[in-house]
C-alpha cells in the first residue's frame, strides 16, 4: 500500500454507538472502530490531554501533563498524584446525564481551579508544557489547524460557553449557531488545502462541535443526529477529493453518552490497516512508518 500523504479529521467526541446506529458509512470508511484512551485510574477523558497525546504518541507522563490545569514543579507531581483520588470524591461517576453530575461537587473543584489560576499558581496547559516531540515535528511538510493546545485553540472560551447553555436554555441558539459557523469555517479550510495537497504530506483540521452540541442537547437526538449527518456529508465530499495515495484519519478523543464523555474514541482509515481497538497514541507511530518517516 502506497501512502504519500495523511489527512487527519480530528473530530471531538464522536461517538463509535451512535456512528453504528445510524450507519454514518461515510465516517465508517473502510475500517473503523473504538480505541484505548490513555487514562489513568478515575481520570475522565479531557480534550486538553488526550490530543497532546495523540499528536505525541505518548502517555500523559510522557507527554508533559496529565491533569487539565498545569502547575509548577514539583507542585505538579504532588498533583499529579492527588488529583485522580479528588475527583473520586468530587465526581458522581455513576451520573445518569451531564446535569445530573453537574449538581454534584464538580463546581467547588472549578472554583478552586479558577482561584488557583487568578493567582498565577497554575495555568492552562499550552505548547510550551508539551515536553515531546509530535507528528509536526517528525514530517516536516505540515499543516495543522486548532489542534487544542498544540495550536493554543480557544477550547477554554468554548468550555465557559457550553457550561452557560447547559444551565440556562436561552443560550442554546447561540451556541448551536456559533458551532454551525465554526463546522463551516474549518470544513471550508479543509477544502482550501486540498486543493493545496502539493502543500503537505501531513494535514490535520480540528473540530469542537460535536463536543458541544453532545453537551448541550444531551436529551435531543434529533439536534446532535443533524450534526452527525452534516459531518457524514463533509467526509463523503473529501473523500471525493483526495488521491488514492492519501491516507484519510477520521478519530475522537472520546465519545459521549448524555452530556458525558466516555472512556474510549473512534476512529476509521479509508484504507485497511488490520488494527483491532488500537491505542491511540499509537497512530503517530503508525502514520510515520506509512509515510516513512
Amino acid at each position: 500500500m502506497r501512502i504519500n500523504r495523511v489527512l487527519i479529521l480530528g473530530i471531538d467526541a464522536l461517538e463509535y454507538d451512535l456512528v453504528e446506529k445510524w450507519d454514518l458509512r461515510n465516517l465508517k470508511q473502510e475500517e473503523y472502530g473504538k480505541t484505548e484512551l490513555p487514562l489513568l485510574p478515575n481520570q475522565e477523558p479531557a480534550t486538553v490531554i488526550i490530543w497532546p497525546c495523540f499528536i505525541t504518541g505518548k502517555i500523559p507522563k510522557e507527554m508533559g501533563f496529565s491533569t487539565i490545569h498545569v502547575f509548577p514543579q514539583p507542585i505538579q507531581r504532588v498533583v499529579e498524584v492527588a488529583y485522580p483520588r479528588v475527583r473520586k470524591y468530587l465526581i458522581d461517576y455513576n451520573a445518569k446525564d451531564i446535569t445530573e453530575k453537574k449538581k454534584g461537587k464538580q463546581s467547588y473543584l472549578d472554583k478552586f481551579a479558577n482561584w488557583l489560576n487568578k493567582i498565577g499558581l497554575t495555568h492552562p496547559p499550552s505548547k510550551s508544557d508539551i515536553i515531546s516531540d509530535t507528528l509536526f515535528d517528525t514530517i516536516p511538510n505540515s499543516i495543522h489547524f486548532h489542534v487544542p493546545v498544540y495550536d493554543n485553540d480557544a477550547f477554554p472560551a468554548y468550555r465557559k460557553k457550553v457550561v452557560d447553555a447547559i444551565e440556562n436554555p436561552a443560550h442554546r441558539p447561540i451556541l448551536e449557531i456559533q458551532c454551525l459557523q465554526e463546522f463551516k469555517q474549518r470544513t471550508k479550510e479543509v477544502f482550501e488545502w486540498l486543493e493545496r495537497k502539493d502543500e503537505w504530506d501531513l494535514f490535520m483540521q480540528y473540530f469542537f462541535v460535536l463536543d458541544a452540541v453532545q453537551h448541550v442537547f444531551y436529551n435531543n437526538p434529533k439536534k446532535i443526529a443533524k450534526f452527525y449527518i452534516m459531518f457524514d456529508e463533509f467526509v463523503g465530499k473529501v473523500r471525493e477529493r483526495i488521491d488514492d495515495d492519501t491516507l484519510l484519519l477520521i478519530v475522537s478523543d472520546h465519545g459521549q453518552k448524555k452530556g458525558i464523555h466516555t472512556n474510549y474514541g473512534f476512529y476509521s482509515v479509508n484504507k485497511p490497516l488490520g488494527l483491532k481497538n488500537p491505542k491511540l497514541i499509537d497512530f503517530r507511530w503508525i502514520i510515520e512508518e506509512l509515510i516513512g518517516r
